[in-house]
């Protein structure tokens, strides 16, 4: 059964370490013959959650026709999600906690209509990673921010989140100038290739 692999590239900059962490996993993936989808939130046009209550009345729907549309869709059948970000004040950047904030459809799905949103829901064949990149040395609880935020993503899709990838000091140290993480994503592909290929690990 093919697996779908969505990657949301999170930061306001197209060229910089979180881009550059999405670029080169999705290339080793094609390198594997793993295709994916790349959602970067510098290219759609989302509109703010406003409360409206419109999903809370229409499974499934939110009010707004706008580029969320595509994501939702990506999110509904994703069998595996990445989603990496910039730490903006121990937080998620703000073009990525507007596209966070309109997943408040995708909970009510679950907890207005007792009806999940995703397509799959055995946690078993799933697989979530959280990406979070500081531009500041490491300090406690640096990253607890972005967990907590994104986690609920994984939460309200029935994905567990297999784990959170955790880099410090991007300001001083570029991410394409460090071997760790030219490895991290070379593991990263492989086991999504496995899981993608049905491979024991």
């Amino acid at each position: 059964m093919k697996k779908n692999v969505v990657l949301i590239m999170g930061s306001h900059r197209f060229n910089a370490n979180t881009a550059y962490w999405v670029n080169t996993m999705s290339d080793k993936l094609s390198e594997l013959n793993v295709s994916s989808t790349v959602i970067d939130v510098n290219k759609l046009n989302i509109k703010p959650c406003i409360d409206c209550t419109y999903c809370k009345n229409n499974w499934g729907k939110c009010v707004h026709d706008d580029d969320m549309v595509q994501v939702y869709e990506a999110l509904k059948k994703a069998d595996i999600l990445i989603i990496a970000t910039p730490v903006y004040f121990n937080g998620v950047t703000s073009k990525l906690k507007t596209l966070v904030d309109r997943c408040q459809m995708i909970f009510l799905c679950d907890f207005t209509h007792a009806r999940p949103f995703a397509d799959k829901l055995d946690l078993t064949k799933k697989m979530g990673y959280i990406v979070s990149i500081g531009g500041a040395s490491h300090y406690p609880n640096q990253f607890i921010g972005t967990e907590i935020t994104l986690k609920l993503i994984f939460n309200n899709l029935r994905m567990p989140l297999t784990s959170h990838i955790k880099y410090s000091e991007t300001d001083l140290n570029a991410l394409k100038e460090r071997v760790e993480v030219e490895k991290d994503i070379i593991e990263l592909s492989k086991t999504i290739y496995e899981e993608v290929m049905g491979i024991e690990r």
